[in-house]
């Protein structure tokens, strides 16, 4: 063999080692992939991928390592396609709009996957946008517990209608998912699957999810512009049929000894004045779920201060499982990211024809009064009312707000309209507040008397008291009478307190100086570092004002302590209040300011003719 031959040779001999290693190298890569993607070569899809193995392969090789002949392996491109094929479709969305939403749907999950509020600005300022809820990777309305029709399933978009919305997609099992979403109601969607399985079979347990809401600085936000606040769930009992509602929030739970707080899902502490406190290493998600033993779940929101998001499901739920998740890793106060919640249904029995149909309504819009009554009559379901969380004074809070909107529609300012609100409630109580400064202004005149009958009787404490009562009664005077408005002014100004720090059509309503009647007025913050609120400053000089002209009949450094203290003690406690509380108060004491000071003059002027 000659030089040249043994070079050809050589470079032959290169050949096959390389092709052999080559060889290597991809029956290597195969083995790989065939363990990482198990499901790919089960029984059910061996015909789908029949054309990895078929001898048609134009890059078919014989099997390294000692392999049978006619083995073969699959070249690298053929793997490649394989694993794009099973890859997840790209998503797709498509966005619809009403009078109020634009809404985005996605393909994934067949679900809302965010919503836009076109009436509400996010900011005092229009520029950056109305309120959006993105719920990101956790569409509001997907399903969990069938495979295939998860927020992970790829459906398919169509808009057969204006408003109308159409998703189908299969699961793995067969069972077929046609979902339509009608959005042409305001912030009201209306929601019916139909599930078409083979005959005779039901459906497994699952359930319908609720979008996270999520804090402003939430990260991936709701935008929302206020913190979350709480979940609300209303049951009924299935014996009685009487319903009622619940809340879950920082620290009251669903149930008593049924269902955690959010404070004790996270194991924080404290409480009360403080916000509650976790420990390191406490994990940063939780979540909870509830069962009412012998009960149904009529709906459930997820609300924070202004808006809210309630699913009312056709046929009522069996559970609620409510997720949250806390800002930062470190221990110090608790505070929320986000939160969402689930309604959850049983197995349901099997149907002649495959055939399943559920209903269900969403609300994505503001804590409104008049919209959530609207979805007591488009639900045919009651208690969304119980969202606003009015608490005991629920009736009167709903005749405040109801007066306060109908003034807003005569006057089209909310700080005017909260003046005139005012005025009413004064007139209203005018004739008991008169007949109470006729009364202080009676025991003023009987001091002397009364101090009288104390030195003479100041050993003997029955006798004082009946000779004290006798004067009363000789006189007509009734010694409770000035106490009697503050009682009636106190449920008052918490059924303001209550109405006005939710309403969100206080939320950047603007009144003279003040930008924003929900929040504190904040006065030159951006040049002391520091808000100075002015409306909870007059609120505490109209309390001292009037406490200096009330008659008093009590010891009078008493009366001077208290002259300082009250004024104090609410200048404190509303400083941070919101501006319109503020509003009311003063105006308010003003009022009765006045009213005071017109009666004594009346009373100076009658006296000569007396």
């Amino acid at each position: 063999m000659n030089r040249s031959d043994k070079i050809i040779v050589a470079i032959l001999a290169a050949l096959v080692c390389g092709w052999f290693w080559i060889s290597r190298q991809d029956a290597k890569r195969l083995s790989e992939w065939r363990e990482a993607h198990p499901e790919l070569f089960s029984a059910e899809t061996n015909e789908t991928f029949g054309a990895i193995s078929s001898p048609e392969a134009s890059s078919i090789l014989a099997a390294p390592d000692g392999a049978g002949e006619g083995d073969e392996v699959v070249d690298s491109g053929i793997a490649d396609a394989a694993i794009a094929a099973a890859a997840p479709a790209p998503e797709r969305t498509l966005t619809v709009s009403n009078s109020v939403l634009d809404l985005v749907f996605t393909s994934r999950g067949g679900a809302v996957k965010g919503a836009t509020l076109r009436d509400y600005d996010l900011t005092l300022d229009p520029a950056d946008g109305p309120v959006v809820f993105d719920f990101g990777d956790s569409p509001a309305l997907a399903l969990a517990g069938i495979p295939g029709l998860g927020k992970d399933g790829d459906f398919v978009l169509d808009e057969p209608a204006p408003g109308v919305v159409r998703m189908t997609a299969t699961a793995a099992d067969g069972t077929r998912l046609s979902r339509t979403v009608a959005a042409t109601n305001g912030y009201h969607l209306a929601v019916t699957d139909e599930f078409v399985a083979a005959p005779g079979s039901g459906l497994p347990a699952f359930s319908v999810a609720l979008g996270p809401i999520a804090t402003a600085s939430g990260g991936t936000s709701s935008r929302a512009a206020g913190p979350v606040d709480g979940v609300d769930v209303r049951v009924r009992d299935v014996q009685t049929g009487k319903a009622k509602s619940l809340e879950q929030n920082m620290t009251r739970p669903l149930a008593k000894n049924v269902s955690r707080s959010f404070s004790g899902m996270f194991g924080a502490a404290g409480g009360g004045c403080a916000a509650p406190s976790v420990a390191a290493g406490a994990p940063l998600e939780a979540s909870e779920t509830f069962s009412p033993a012998g009960s149904t779940v009529d709906w459930v929101a997820v609300r924070e201060r202004f808006f809210v998001e309630v699913l009312t499901p056709g046929l009522p739920a069996s559970s609620v499982r409510t997720s949250l998740r806390r800002k930062g890793g470190a221990a110090g106060p608790l505070q929320l990211e986000s939160l969402a919640a689930d309604a959850g249904w049983p197995d349901s029995a099997a149907a002649a024809d495959g055939r399943t149909v559920r209903t269900y309504s969403l609300y994505l819009g503001p804590r409104k009064m008049d919209e959530l009554l609207r979805e007591d009559a488009e639900t045919g379901v009651g208690g969304h009312f119980d969202i606003m969380r009015f608490g005991t004074w629920s009736w009167f809070c709903r005749w405040l707000l109801a007066m306060l909107n109908g003034i807003h529609r005569v006057i089209p300012n909310y700080g005017w309209a909260i003046v005139v609100l005012t005025v009413i409630v004064r007139l209203i109580l005018f004739p008991i507040n008169r007949k109470s400064a006729q009364g202080m202004r009676k025991m003023s005149e009987l001091q002397p008397k009364m101090k009288e009958i104390n030195e003479r009787y100041k050993n003997d404490p029955q006798k004082r008291q009946a000779e004290t009562m006798r004067l009363y009664q000789e006189n007509h005077v009734n010694p409770l009478s000035s106490c009697l408005p503050m009682f009636i002014q106190l449920p008052i100004f918490i059924a303001l307190f209550t109405v006005l720090r939710s309403a969100v059509e206080l939320r950047y309503a603007p009144f003279l100086w003040i930008s924003d009647l929900s929040e504190p007025e904040n006065c030159f913050r951006d040049t002391l570092g520091f808000g100075v609120n002015f409306l909870p400053i007059a609120m505490a000089a109209t309390m001292t004002l009037q406490s200096r002209l009330t008659p008093s009949a009590g010891d009078p450094q008493q009366q001077k302590m208290m002259t300082i203290m009250m004024p104090v003690m609410m200048l404190v406690m509303c400083y941070s209040f919101a501006s319109a509380l503020g509003l009311y108060w003063s105006v308010s004491q003003a009022l009765a300011i006045f009213g005071m000071w017109y009666a004594r003059r009346g009373a100076k002027s009658a006296a000569p003719a007396k």
